[in-house]
């Protein structure tokens, strides 16, 4: 009874929407409403389902951010693909289930009691799946230490019409300049696939609010801000948020050198 409850629970919580599988690298961002107070519960709730079911998981790697300044949600998981037909094949609720198969006794019910207390915190949760090209698009500072609670400002975009020419032209005006002053330590864009979600998604990561600081009052290349403004449209968001873990060879690392 325990075991359909729970896969009842899951199966409503990983409910998404369908889209056609497409050869390309791509990001599914989970979106969760988690109470402030409590991210520090979630954040340890998920590593420790993440490092119990990762074995059976599908997608390269991801990351856990939590809110900063903005609008947006609290928490923010990013999962990187390969494709999308990666990312029908990662079945969490599948993952949990292979897992929950291989415990006995007091440790099944231990693991019950995990998932049950980890998923009441999806509930409501959104996802949007977006085309990254990591190759061309996104480019990182040599010297950039991905274990440390770095911030991750990202802008959202209506476009008028070639989104990958705006997303060139935002690369050209402040990720490339910045990465090459110290105030940026990495950056990118990507495009719109599936679910809610901008034509355009840029992002600056900055390893301390004062690269950010730093980072405001760079001019950057004219010719690439020019062709950026005259090619988006409407109101745009921005929110900011800090890494707090990421997988690390099929672990759960939370940001930081001693966590």
């Amino acid at each position: 009874m325990k075991k359909i409850k729970i896969m009842v629970a899951l199966a409503l919580a990983f409910a998404s929407t369908g889209i056609t599988a497409q050869e390309q690298q791509v990001a599914n961002f989970t979106f969760l409403d988690v109470p402030t107070q409590e991210i520090g519960k979630f954040i340890r709730l998920h590593k420790q389902v993440t490092d119990m079911t990762m074995e059976y998981r599908e997608h390269q790697n991801h990351w856990l951010l939590t809110h900063f300044q903005g609008s947006g949600s609290n928490v923010v998981i990013w999962s990187n693909y390969p494709s999308v037909e990666e990312v029908y094949k990662d079945n969490a609720l599948a993952a949990i289930g292979k897992k929950w198969e291989t415990l006995e006794g007091q440790e099944k019910e231990e693991f019950e009691k995990l998932v049950s207390e980890y998923m009441a915190y999806w509930s409501g949760h959104t996802d949007e799946i977006r085309v990254i090209d990591w190759d061309n698009n996104v480019k990182h500072s040599e010297n950039m230490d991905w274990d440390t609670r770095f911030y991750a400002l990202f802008g959202n975009y209506q476009t008028t019409g070639n989104t990958e020419l705006v997303g060139d032209a935002f690369n050209s005006w402040l990720i490339f300049p910045g990465i090459e002053d110290g105030s940026v330590q990495s950056g990118g864009f990507s495009s719109h696939l599936s679910g809610s979600g901008s034509d355009l998604q840029v992002w600056t990561i900055h390893s301390t609010l004062e690269d950010y600081v730093n980072s405001i009052s760079l001019q950057g290349n004219t010719e690439g801000r020019s062709t950026f403004w005259q090619n988006v449209a409407g109101n745009h968001t921005d929110n900011m948020y800090v890494h707090r873990g990421h997988v690390v060879n099929g672990k759960f690392d939370l940001a930081g050198p001693n966590n």
